[in-house]
């Protein structure tokens, strides 16, 4: 699953100014929507925050991935957000997530949401992709990383 082929580009925030980790949840699901245009919001925040309540899904690394599966969605969509700062997101390692993949995805679809993970996963496990993450300054950039760390590790 090739993540530059499904993400918009106004799916991507690099200035996320969010403080707490329900800030977080909050600032990526409204992110999210607004770029996909899903008008029912409450209903996303909801399912992203029960995912969550049942184990956090910050994974370590400065890295979080809230996902949910919702009957507002008709299939995955990604969004990205990046907080310079860091959040406390109860992640495994104690530290705290500085970039964020969230997906949502309709409840009866396993497959692409499985997929999205997986190679989320394989992705961030490399430093030097977080690192350029971190450090990228505009969203062609942060795209531009997106598709050559997959031609390099997917």
């Amino acid at each position: 699953m090739r993540l530059s082929k499904i993400i918009k580009k106004t799916a991507i925030n690099l200035e996320m100014g969010a403080a707490t980790k329900d800030e977080a949840l909050c600032s990526l699901v409204e992110i999210l929507c607004s770029a996909y245009r899903i008008s029912d919001i409450g209903t996303v925040l909801k399912a992203i925050k029960a995912r969550e309540d049942k184990q956090s899904t910050g994974v370590g690394m400065g890295l979080a991935v809230p996902h949910a599966k919702t009957s507002v969605a008709d299939k995955l969509y990604v969004a990205f957000g990046r907080s310079k700062d860091g959040v406390d997101f109860d992640s495994i390692d104690g530290e705290k997530a500085h970039l964020f993949f969230i997906l949502i995805s309709p409840r009866d679809v396993s497959g692409p949401h499985i997929k999205a993970l997986a190679g989320i996963s394989r992705l961030v496990k490399h430093e030097e992709f977080r690192k350029s993450l971190i450090e990228c300054e505009n969203v062609k950039t942060f795209i531009n990383l997106v598709k050559r760390a997959e031609g390099k590790y997917l």
